[in-house]
């Protein structure tokens, strides 16, 4: 059992403070208010959204549409979230208590109860509070006593340079801490001890501590009575499904992108005689992301508190940090040469031109998405920060400006040459195998894309493509009750 508590030893107490991230020297934290009734509260934590509902944009390469129900569907094969890509740090977390006004009353230091130990899904919470706003509301017997709880995740443990945001109770609000904009870099490929060492591209890792920042939020509603006959043993259970509970449903602050390699795949996929697959990179991304998704109060549920969303329960818009740096996929071009060096000319002997690409960000073999598959066919995973085209288009740019994923292909006929082509897929939507704009709109938090690579010509540089976007993790867990 894991507990976190506001009086702990003081040399424990400093280091709290600082995995928490709940204070800062213009915030302090507040006394843990042992004057007044003590409430005890208990709720579920989950990494994944069960009541998703976005219908998935999905298209075969052949141009067949694909319905989220069907048997075909990508985003109905089981588990989207692999148990690296669900885990919390628990002790990496920040719990904040809000008034019904959304203006913070305080952190609060629960313990964990339970969890999902296969999966990491799911997060037993229990809390006991000593704090004035329930105080008063139990001597006035208030029979709706709303507040929201915050919870923010792996915000120090990720390696990236993650940020806690800035708290002053009584005054900070929901609204404020949005508009903060905390960041973390977006996670990029390192060397094995170091420089020189083996490059591996960057993916969550438990036992490595990295780990995808995380935020959720949820409106609860409770009774004076309730909250009066609350004990540690029997505490008000705020995700109880019996009495209409809910959770508090975490969004991962990335997106990831996958890349399928079907290249000639009529059965259980192979990599003998067919071309296949050997690298994935990125170029066109941001250099961070927000932890917390931006909140538009015109499009606020106040009847859930939950995120700015669409239908689906998941967030609609990207948030872009005003600091963020957009790392251009292009920035110059020069003159193509031979294996000797000597340069290259066209028929009417000008310059054959080469472009200069930004950093790229490398996929990696996704054993776990693999063996999801029925078909077995090799996932190549990467790991992304928001993305908007709007913003990228009012940049002041003289070289190609969107997104594109560069996939290497091995030619099972080369006869032992040197013949890996390469070929340049936008990010973008896809329609009968081909991109149909000039680049994806947006790359949002918590959701999977997907692009399914079903065949290529390396003569006509052609590329087939298959373009699914899920929401990341819809599947069903069962919760046990805790008594």
């Amino acid at each position: 059992m894991t507990r976190f508590y506001n009086k702990f030893l003081a040399a424990a107490s400093a280091m709290m403070l600082t995995l928490t991230g709940c204070v800062n020297e213009d915030s302090p934290c507040p006394g843990d208010g042992d004057d007044g009734t003590k409430v005890t509260l208990q709720f579920t934590v989950m990494t994944y959204n069960p009541a998703a509902s976005r219908e998935a944009q999905q298209s075969r390469a052949d141009g067949s549409l694909l319905s989220r129900a069907g048997a075909d569907d990508d985003c109905s094969e089981g588990p989207q979230g692999s148990p690296a890509e669900n885990y919390i740090n628990t002790a990496d977390c920040q719990f904040l208590l809000f008034g019904a006004d959304r203006t913070l009353l305080r952190p609060i230091f629960p313990e964990i109860t339970g969890q999902d130990n296969v999966y990491y899904t799911w997060y037993s919470i229990k809390a006991s509070i000593t704090e004035p706003y329930f105080d008063e509301a139990v001597k006035a017997g208030d029979e709706n006593i709303n507040f929201y709880i915050m919870v923010i995740a792996n915000s120090h443990s990720t390696g990236l340079d993650g940020q806690y945001p800035g708290l002053t109770p009584g005054v900070t609000t929901i609204d404020d801490i949005a508009a903060q904009c905390v960041t973390f870099r977006q996670p990029e490929g390192y060397h094995l001890g170091g420089p020189g060492g083996e490059y591996r591209p960057w993916t969550p890792s438990i036992d490595g501590n990295r780990l995808i920042p995380m935020a959720g939020m949820q409106k609860f509603t409770v009774s004076a009575a309730q909250l009066k006959e609350s004990t540690y043993d029997v505490p008000v259970n705020l995700s109880d499904e019996n009495a209409n509970g809910k959770n508090i449903k975490m969004l991962r602050a990335i997106s990831k992108i996958e890349v399928i390699d079907r290249i000639d795949v009529t059965g259980p996929a192979t990599n003998n005689n067919r071309f296949h697959v050997d690298k994935v990179e990125l170029f066109g991304w941001y250099n961070s992301g927000t932890i917390m998704p931006y909140i538009n109060n015109g499009n606020w549920s106040t009847a859930t508190g939950e995120w700015s969303m669409d239908s689906s329960g998941d967030v609609s818009v990207p948030t872009i940090s005003p600091q963020s740096e957009y790392k251009f996929p292009v920035i110059g071009e020069q003159q193509k040469t031979d294996n000797n060096g000597k340069p290259l000319y066209n028929d009417d002997r000008t310059p054959l031109m080469d472009e200069i690409k930004g950093p790229e960000i490398t996929f990696s073999e996704d054993a776990a998405a693999t063996a999801l598959r029925t078909d077995k066919c090799i996932v190549w995973s990467g790991y992304v920060v928001e993305y908007s085209k709007v913003l990228v288009t009012e940049m002041t740019h003289d070289y190609e400006r969107y997104p594109f994923i560069e996939v290497t292909v091995s030619n099972p006929n080369s006869d032992g040459k040197d013949d890996s082509p390469v070929f340049k897929m936008k990010l973008a939507n896809y329609n009968n195998g081909q991109a149909v704009d000039d680049g994806i709109n947006f790359l949002l938090r918590n959701h999977i894309y997907r692009y399914e690579i079903t065949g290529v010509n390396s003569e006509a540089n052609i590329i087939d493509v298959g373009y699914t976007v899920c929401d990341w993790d819809r599947h069903e867990v069962d919760i046990p009750t805790f008594n």
